[in-house]
């Protein structure tokens, strides 16, 4: 949990703000109280200083959108979302767990354990890409993990419908430049095979406690990821047959669309 702010034990409409659990790129998630049903939700507000940006408050709508209509364990569910005083908010199930970005702080996980992970986040792509859709931001932060390892898919709200590239301004990236895949730098047409590849360095950071292409700059990031032989996960935490074949040649992800 972060630091509370000034609208921690305020009131948002009919919920009641009690903590505040973290800040995305568009908007902060908040631990809060339905009044009117009596259950406490995770609530994400846009940022005040987007609200009357067309740009973020379309992608906004999108993730509640894309969010709701994913039928999927590994999908945080949607409750309702909205607008109040102006304001667009999403109302989802409150997830008691940790961001696979925090538990990997400690150590890299267990070649079974981070398998298991990202098996269910595969799941929730899978889903949806059979919708159409390419979430674009695959990262440790947008992955959060219960204490029995249940693990959920966050954040759908740079999600692209393939062949969609209204969201994008010419010339900026949008997404997490340790994880992106070589195709979302060099201008080619958006696949689920970036989500893919995507997840394949979340896997990588898993097994080993680094991204595959540890950088100082988004330049190197870039061409890193377009022009870098892919690592191999190379320790000792890898020799056990669980982990071995799963992530020891990185080589098959960044093929994966071929």
């Amino acid at each position: 949990m972060v630091e509370n702010n000034a609208h921690v034990g305020g009131n948002f409409g009919k919920y009641e703000l009690t903590a505040l659990l973290g800040r995305g790129g568009m908007g902060d998630v908040y631990a809060a109280h339905d009044t009117d049903k009596g259950r406490t939700v995770a609530l994400k507000i846009l940022r005040e200083q987007y609200a009357d940006d067309e740009r973020f408050r379309t992608r906004f709508l999108r993730e509640s959108h894309v969010a709701a209509n994913l039928e999927e364990p590994h999908v945080v569910p949607i409750h309702d979302w909205g607008e109040i005083d102006g304001n667009l908010y999403i109302d989802m199930r409150l997830v008691h767990g940790q961001t696979l970005h925090d538990l990997l702080r400690a150590a890299p996980l267990a070649p079974h354990r981070a398998v298991s992970i990202i098996e269910q986040i595969a799941a929730a792509l899978d889903a949806a890409h059979a919708q159409g859709l390419i979430h674009r931001d695959i990262k440790p932060q947008n992955i959060i993990v219960t204490d029995a390892d249940f693990a959920y898919l966050l954040d759908f709200g740079i999600a692209q419908a393939q062949g969609d590239s209204s969201l994008t301004q010419s010339g900026m990236y949008i997404g997490s430049f340790g994880y992106m895949a070589p195709e979302r730098f060099s201008g080619a047409t958006c696949s689920p095979a970036a989500d893919i590849y995507s997840l394949a360095c979340v896997l990588h950071e898993a097994l080993t406690g680094n991204t595959p292409f540890p950088t100082n700059s988004h330049e190197q990031a870039i061409a890193a990821h377009l022009t870098t032989p892919p690592p191999r996960c190379r320790s000792n935490r890898l020799q056990d047959g669980a982990g071995a074949g799963a992530g020891t040649d990185a080589d098959v992800y960044r093929h994966s669309g071929s």
